[in-house]
């Protein structure tokens, strides 16, 4: 990988490929006479020739430099990435892993991969990803570190007085881009569900802690479990989300506005609780602009009775019964909401004795209700 960019270009784009034999992945050491990061560990990788897309590019990368064959159905996009080197252009970097390659099964079959531009490259190294050796170039150390978090899209910025071996500022350079959820949409249209969108600059989760006293509870939500693990979910005119709302004049304190509004949407009771934490809304766009807390409980069902319109909107929610993981999934929260919903699970079942639930099966409610112990309705 050369950091010059062709003539006539904006962001230079270039591609690097993560060869993993079992938990070793591959990396070359560029040349000690390198114009570029010399001596330095990198992946397989190099600029995209005019006229080729990626994923021939990243084949023929990786053919010139150790010798694999890959086809291109093999290669996963892990990420892509806009990185800022200390000097020089902004470049886009596409990552991506090797799937069946010829060698990844076979780590005694030393002529699958091997040291083919020597002019380039010093040698190979197998090393643990998770813990590389000191000597990456920055740039591949913070791709690797994305990759590890499950960031699909991310930028890179170097600072000029940084080198390109700084492996001391990493996260701090690195910064994910809120990606779509693409991977759960099939299943959303099929359910005719679509996720509330959560406004603003990310809510920012707090596990156990107390809500301060000077931000105020604009909405109380709880994670309501059956006797099953799964927990419950509504759904007004498509749009997702968990049982709750916001406080009226009538509640007594946060939990007594979930319960009302668990029953006023699902015709829900719920039974033994306990306190998650709290989501803090730095913009609350729909709540004024001021920031605001989300309050976050944990609860048992009790009874899932008859679907009645909401007194609110006049209207009937639909109810849903899903895993923990899968209502992160329909709800499009990622990563964060899933340790919401981890936080959720652990305490339902070392505090309220709920089983972790095993069966990722959508159960859609009837109208008449549902027992909280549901079998098994669709896969």
């Amino acid at each position: 990988m050369e950091p010059a960019a062709h003539p006539g270009t904006g962001n230079p784009v270039d591609v690097h490929v993560l060869l993993y034999r079992g938990t070793r992945l591959l990396f070359l050491r560029r040349s000690r006479t390198s114009p570029y990061a010399p001596g330095l560990l990198c992946l397989p990788s190099g600029k995209v020739e005019p006229g080729e897309d990626v994923v021939t590019a990243a084949v023929r990368e990786t053919r010139e430099e150790t010798g694999v064959v890959l086809h291109p159905t093999m290669l996963r996009c892990d990420l892509v990435l806009q990185h800022r080197p200390p000097r020089g252009p902004l470049r886009i970097g596409w990552f991506f892993t090797a799937e069946g390659w010829p060698g990844a099964r076979h780590p005694t079959v030393h002529d699958t991969v091997y040291n083919a531009e020597p002019h380039k490259h010093d040698e190979l190294v197998w090393a643990d990803p998770d813990n590389p050796p000191p000597d990456l170039v920055a740039y591949t150390r913070a791709a690797l570190h994305a990759i590890r978090a499950g960031t699909p899209y991310a930028l890179h910025l170097q600072q000029p007085h940084d080198t390109v071996h700084d492996n001391r500022h990493t996260e701090q350079r690195l910064t994910a881009i809120r990606a779509a959820d693409h991977g759960n949409a099939p299943l959303r249209r099929e359910l005719g569900l679509e996720p509330a969108p959560r406004m603003g600059r990310p809510w920012v989760w707090h596990p156990g802690e107390p809500v301060p006293e000077a931000l105020p509870v604009a909405q109380s939500s709880g994670w309501l479990f059956a006797d099953d693990g799964r927990v419950l979910l509504v759904a007004d005119r498509g749009m997702l989300a968990l049982p709750g709302g916001a406080p009226e004049d009538g509640d007594a304190d946060a939990w007594a506005t979930l319960t009302r509004e668990a029953y006023e949407e699902a015709g829900a009771v719920s039974g033994a609780h306990t306190y998650l934490g709290y989501l803090h809304d730095h913009d609350a766009l729909i709540y004024g602009g001021a920031p605001v807390a989300r309050v976050r409980y944990a609860a048992r069902l009790a009874r899932l009775g008859p679907a009645r319109p909401d007194p609110a909107t006049g209207r009937e929610w639909r109810r849903l019964l899903v895993d923990p993981a899968t209502a992160v999934d329909l709800l499009g929260w990622g990563r964060d909401g899933l340790r919401e919903a981890h936080t959720a699970q652990r305490r339902a079942h070392e505090i309220l004795g709920v089983p972790v639930a095993g069966d990722r099966t959508i159960v859609e409610v009837p109208r008449d209700g549902l027992s909280t112990r549901p079998g098994r309705a669709r896969g």
